[in-house]
């Protein structure tokens, strides 16, 4: 898992692969409160965004997930989320496996200890051999949050 913030992307660009650098890019230059939900081409199957809008929900609620092909860079326009995160590992088993039709598997409890707290600019990587259970209260009552998801083909 890789964690930064938006305002330092230019920083980063000269050391992630070309597709990373598109999601990124885009990440630094877009104004996400003109943006509706939807999915936007950035690069035809290879890198492309999604936005949605949603509330938070408790860690319980949420189920660990992971994906095969792509790496997902997450980034909140507006809302606060907490996001946690493990390595995956064999023990950790498969309880639905999407794959095949969404490149997503959920997990049972993967008892993660290391969280990141999303908002204010601060975007993560998470790349095919990490968990990560996104979508988490980081405040009190939840956050209506905007979550743009950039999904970058890791061939």
């Amino acid at each position: 898992m890789i964690t930064g913030n938006k305002k330092d992307i230019a920083k980063i660009l000269p050391y992630v692969s070309e597709r990373l650098g598109v999601a990124l890019q885009y990440l630094a230059e877009t104004d996400f409160s003109k943006i509706e939900n939807g999915e936007y081409h950035l690069d035809g199957d290879k890198v492309f965004a999604r936005v949605d809008r949603y509330v938070t929900e408790p860690k319980d609620r949420k189920k660990p997930e992971s994906h095969i092909k792509y790496i997902d860079v997450q980034y909140l326009g507006e809302g606060t989320e907490k996001i946690y995160y493990a390595a995956k590992s064999e023990a950790h088993k498969v309880i639905e496996d999407y794959a095949a039709e969404r490149d997503l598997l959920f997990y049972a409890d993967a008892g993660e200890k290391d969280a990141v707290t999303m908002g204010d600019g601060v975007f993560t990587i998470f790349f095919p051999w990490e968990l990560h259970r996104p979508g988490c209260h980081a405040v009190h009552g939840g956050s209506a949050v905007q979550k743009i998801v950039v999904k970058v083909l890791a061939e």
